[in-house]
């Protein structure tokens, strides 16, 4: 009988530890290591879901000033510096089996950091513009190996970006099932969502650019003209919060769109919903379609990366990246057809059942791959 691979050291850095997708990658990935005996430390700048408060092993680094959070370049390469030596000094204190890097700038930040120590370096691409996919790669051919949720986003950073193939991993992201809710609950959200309306269309996302939320508000603008009675319902908050509800405000929606900001019951508001809508302008595998597939609601998102690889006809529609008409035609052509939209609100749910976004499959895949790069495998 042989004995269990022995616990591992392990570091996970993050750019900003806040609201998103990658960080709950990141604090879900964590949660089953320190469960399977592993020692777990994130990394990054503190933000609400992760700081000295939480009770989360963590290093505070300016890894957020490394990125477009630093401002010009000189300032970048300070923080860099800065962040590296703090890390190098971690690192000498603390032995550590693996470090996890989650996007590009920890990326940066984790190798200058490793120099003569001998640690593997693990980069996570979670999506980038497209004319980000060259430097993205730069970085990642530094590192040990890549990996990314998407099939399409391992060809592009093996074409584009010049990662090798063989230092290209795909691993899915593992998306917790939602708590249970009543049908009473549901009724009661969905009566307030829909107001006087008819129709709830719901958009979960940070409110940055990559979500092109000003794309949403075009197309709101367009289908209020037809539809006056759909409801479409933003949840989320970030950096361009004011300026997108001063749009929505100069476009004239604000009448059948509203800002609710961050919620903490996204599986809610999903039952709640007639469809969910993603105006991306990229991404690799968005949680929050997954989501919507484990809510029973079909989807019209943008052709990012992953988007369609987890999208087809069979629970929604994908349109081009920013094409307004096309956008508001496969909302129309799903909600136009109620019988057709509670078909694909079923085949979503079974969907959701799929072994690439099971937390119990995908998690030890990341714990096999950890313990192959350590060596005691």
């Amino acid at each position: 009988m042989t004995n269990p691979p022995r616990p591992l050291k392990i570091l996970e850095l993050g750019t900003q530890l806040g609201v998103g997708g990658i960080t709950r990658h990141i604090l879900a990935l964590r949660s089953w290591l320190v469960e399977n005996g592993h020692q777990v430390t994130l990394a990054g700048s503190p933000d609400v879901w992760v700081n000295r408060t939480t009770g989360i092993p963590y290093l505070d680094l300016p890894i957020n000033r490394v990125a477009g959070g630093g401002g010009a370049l000189p300032f970048r390469l300070l923080a860099l510096a800065s962040a590296a030596w703090r890390l190098r000094r971690w690192l000498k204190a603390n032995p550590t089996d693996i470090l996890h890097a989650h996007d590009s700038a920890p990326a940066l930040v984790a190798d200058l950091a490793r120099r003569g120590l001998g640690i593997p370096l693990i980069v996570t691409y979670h999506g980038s513009e497209p004319e980000r996919i060259a430097g993205f790669g730069k970085i990642a051919r530094r590192c040990d190996l890549t990996v990314t949720p998407s099939h399409r986003s391992a060809e592009d950073l093996a074409t584009i970006g010049g990662v090798p193939r063989n230092r290209l991993r795909v691993i899915g992201l593992g998306v917790n099932p939602p708590p249970p809710v009543t049908d009473a609950e549901v009724a009661a959200l969905r009566a307030r969502l829909l107001g006087d309306g008819d129709r709830v269309i719901l958009t979960l996302v940070r409110l940055a650019h990559q979500k092109g939320v000003d794309i949403l508000i075009d197309c709101v603008q367009r289908l209020k003209q037809t539809h006056p009675g759909w409801r479409f319902i933003v949840a989320g908050d970030g950096p361009d919060e004011d300026k997108l509800k001063a749009l929505a405000a100069a476009k004239g929606v604000t009448d059948v769109l509203s800002f609710i900001g961050r919620t903490s019951e996204p599986h809610l508001h999903l039952r709640a919903a007639d469809l969910f809508l993603l105006t991306s302008r990229w991404e690799a595998l968005p949680f929050t379609i997954v989501e919507a597939f484990q809510a029973g609601c079909p989807s019209v998102a943008t052709a990012c990366s992953g988007v369609v690889e987890l999208i087809d006809d069979q629970v929604g529609r994908v349109t081009p990246i920013g094409d307004v008409p096309a956008i508001c035609a496969a909302v129309e052509d799903m909600l136009a057809d109620e019988p057709r939209r509670r078909a694909m609100a079923a085949a979503a749910l079974a969907r959701a059942r799929e072994d690439r976004f099971n937390p119990d499959w995908v998690h030890p895949q990341f714990g096999k791959l950890y313990e192959e790069l350590a060596g005691i495998r």
